[in-house]
């Protein structure tokens, strides 16, 4: 990124506050802006380019009135004026200030360093805190270019932005611990002050291992006082690091001269602690800090990871894992059996690279248009979307999807968890469920055009039949009479029978519509009750009703009465001299209920399921005047109303059917 030819005269000055006096006198004491760890501050930036793949990186500290960049990468840059400063802005937050895109942003729209050379449009800058809590400036990055930053770039930036602290506080101190080797020499009240106030526990060494300084934290991690320590060889004052980790490491940063940096545990004190020791000449200076309960934390987590891929790994269910980048970061057994991938081929593989996906109709679906992209772009999860997935060789698999996001601290999506089932078996089962079922209506539609067919040639002969009869009912004497009661009744019984056939076919047909009227049901129940009275009488049955009045509802009232006269006929005919028929209605908010209950003889159980089939007929209905069509008909005209009608028979006590239609 090019420089800028020239940046406009400053006029802002930070506020004059206590806090940032304090914070301007934390700069001055670490003497960092006259006197510069030049050569770290620049190994720090020209690493922080190559870890973020970005063109510039910066390390710059705010003082009263101007940012001091003292190590650029990428960018010629010694200082700018407040108002051209982005890095401002970051030491007035905690945590890692991103600007994804500069132009976009109200503060920085109008900075001379966006709208001017370098042009800048992406910033990311952690915070530099002194151990007292200031912050005294930041590292950044700067880009030309507009990009993210995720939750994990936020946190390796807070880390470097750590090392610089670190460099800083190690020069700083190096002078007083190499002062308080001599003779153990009061160190200076002020830089006492900065020990005592870091939130590092921290102690120094001589040559000897003697204890030259120990702070405040540094007596609560070890339980110890510093007067118990204080002048005395660490190895003696805590035998037990004798031998371990402790002892190692710090013995190879004497010999070695070179910093540090390890975590171990501590078993006499049962505590983690993380460890920074620096080398200077005649002794030792150790950081360090209680991270007891981040391990702690780090391995609840860890068992939790593991459990979590031992039950997808073990799952029977079959689940992908997708990265943000379009990376198949996980995938179990059973999905990649419905993949048809091998596990060691997935590593860095896209998502979108295994093969074909195609929706039911055949129809390619291009990589940007796949469930993952989808989820990425709307962040929202989708349930049981259903495709045809090609293997490389051509095998088709076709699938269901339940895809969901996972979503970092900021909200932005960071993984997406896809569970995948193969219903090919399920697709092909629905395909041949469904052609047998258009096969099954296709073949009761040539049945009921048969049935109509056949009952309309019959009945011209049989018209025949009958005016015959009634001619010879007149001509011939007494004694032929009862011959001709017995044509016409079967005359009549087998026209009864032809009318039901066609009236059924024109049901299964779907040819009839029901045509609902405004009435009182109870007048039309009452009255068809009254019409089979004679019946009841004439076979010695008691005939009851108990009939809500009144009972309104729009219901057709010629499939009401054929429903009622059927199920009355029945209740009559299949009981016995002495026995009792009741037909019942009342009403509720949504519905009108029709019951008809006798204490005939019962239906066999085994007989119930065919009960409502066209021509089925029970062993005891066999020996019974009738054409098998009655409920078929009856069950037909209570649907086409949008209404249930329900059977409950017990051999020897009786049948009661039950109607509901809605009012």
């Amino acid at each position: 990124m090019e420089a800028p030819d020239t940046l406009p005269p400053g006029t802002q000055t930070r506020p004059q506050t206590e806090s940032e006096q304090r914070r301007l006198r934390t700069l001055e004491q670490y003497d960092v802006l006259d006197a510069p760890p030049t050569e770290a501050f620049d190994r720090i930036t020209r690493l922080a380019t190559r870890l973020f793949d970005v063109p510039v990186a910066l390390i710059n500290f705010i003082d009263q009135e101007e940012q001091w960049c003292l190590s650029t990468c990428g960018l010629d840059l010694t200082r700018t004026s407040l108002e051209a400063s982005f890095c401002v802005h970051t030491i007035d937050q905690k945590g890692v200030m991103v600007v994804e895109d500069a132009k976009k942003d109200e503060r920085f729209a109008d900075n001379p360093l966006v709208t001017g050379k370098p042009h800048v449009r992406f910033y990311a800058g952690a915070p530099l805190t002194a151990p007292n809590g200031y912050r005294l400036g930041a590292l950044c990055l700067l880009d030309d270019e507009p990009r993210t930053f995720t939750t994990e770039d936020q946190k390796t930036l807070a880390d470097l932005a750590g090392v610089v602290m670190d460099e800083i506080n190690l020069r700083h101190y190096a002078s007083d611990l190499d002062a308080s080797r001599q003779e153990h020499q009061e160190t200076s009240e002020q830089r006492r002050r900065i020990l005592e106030s870091i939130t590092d526990a921290f102690f120094a060494v001589d040559e000897d291992w003697t204890f030259t300084y120990v702070n405040n934290q540094a007596e609560t991690f070890l339980e110890r006082s510093r007067e118990e320590m204080v002048g005395k060889n660490m190895w003696d004052a805590f035998p037990e690091a004798v031998g371990s980790t402790f002892q190692k490491r710090y013995e190879r940063a004497i010999e070695e001269q070179t910093t540090v940096e390890f975590v171990d545990y501590y078993p006499p004190l049962n505590r983690w602690f993380e460890v920074k020791a620096f080398p200077f000449e005649g002794g030792l200076s150790v950081y360090f800090d209680d991270v007891t309960d981040r391990m702690a934390a780090r391995e609840s987590l860890r068992r939790e990871r593991d459990l979590t891929e031992a039950v997808m790994d073990t799952s029977v269910a079959a689940i992908v894992i997708v990265d943000a980048s379009g990376e198949i970061s996980f995938a179990n057994d059973p999905a990649l059996d419905i993949l048809g991938v091998e596990k060691d081929t997935l590593s860095g593989q896209l998502h979108n690279e295994i093969g074909t996906l195609k929706t039911l109709d055949g129809t390619t679906i291009p990589p940007e248009e796949w469930p993952f992209q989808n989820i990425l772009d709307e962040g929202m999860p989708l349930t049981e979307k259903r495709y045809i997935f090609e293997w490389a060789d051509g095998t088709q698999r076709y699938i269901s999807v339940n895809g969901a996001p996972l979503r970092d601290d900021q909200g932005a999506v960071r993984q997406v968890v896809f569970s995948i089932d193969d219903i090919t078996e399920q697709v092909q089962y629905e395909r041949e469920l469904r052609a047998a079922k258009e096969e099954a209506e296709q073949a009761n539609q040539l049945k009921s055009a048969f049935l109509a067919n056949i009952s309309h040639d019959v009945q011209t002969p049989l018209s025949s039949i009958m005016n015959h009869a009634d001619l010879l009912r007149r001509e011939v004497g007494d004694e032929h009479q009862d011959r001709i009661d017995l044509i016409k009744r079967s005359s009549d019984r087998l026209l009864d029978t032809l009318e039901s056939v066609l009236d059924l076919s024109k049901l299964e047909a779907g040819a009839v519509e029901p045509t609902p009227e405004s009435m009182n049901l109870a007048d039309e129940l009452l009255g068809t009750a009254e019409m089979f009275q004679p019946q009841a009488d004439g076979k010695g049955l008691t005939l009851e009703t108990d009939v809500e009045e009144p009972l309104t509802a729009e219901i057709d009232p010629t499939m009401l009465h054929r429903i009622t006269d059927n199920l009355l006929s029945n209740a009559l005919k299949f009981t016995e001299p002495g026995g009792t028929a009741t037909l019942r209605a009342w009403g509720t908010p949504d519905q009108v209920v029709i019951e008809v209950e006798d204490t005939g003889v019962g239906i066999e159980e085994s007989f119930l399921p065919n009960l409502f089939e066209a021509f089925a007929r029970g062993a005891d209905q066999k020996t019974t005047e009738g054409s098998g069509l009655g409920l078929a008909i009856t069950k037909h005209l209570t649907e086409v109303m949008g209404g249930t009608i329900d059977v409950k028979s017990e051999r020897g006590v009786g049948t009661t059917f039950t109607v509901h239609l809605p009012r």
